[in-house]
């Protein structure tokens, strides 16, 4: 059974391990998303725009991992005109 993980793109970081399905992954994308916010709006940050690409990762029955999907997430938006077009 394939399992999931979610690298940000830039830096290569894994931010979640062990998912057991696509959907679960996408479902951790939003909590990462709702996580993120909550800590720009706890420590005063105003950056207007913040984008990150993130990969879902399958992990391949040598444990090799094999970018399936990505998101781009943008935080801090607050419903303003989009000057970036999404991905």
């Amino acid at each position: 059974m394939p399992r999931y993980q979610i690298r940000d793109t830039a830096t290569g970081q894994l931010l979640a391990l062990g998912l057991a399905d696509y959907a679960a992954a996408e479902a951790a994308l939003d909590r990462l998303d709702d996580e993120l916010e909550q800590q720009l709006w706890r420590n005063g940050e105003g950056a207007r725009r913040i984008r990150l690409r993130l990969d879902i990762e399958e992990l391949t029955a040598t444990g090799t991992p094999q970018a399936v999907g990505h998101h781009v997430l943008l935080l801090g938006t607050e419903d303003q005109a989009d000057e970036f077009p999404l991905l």
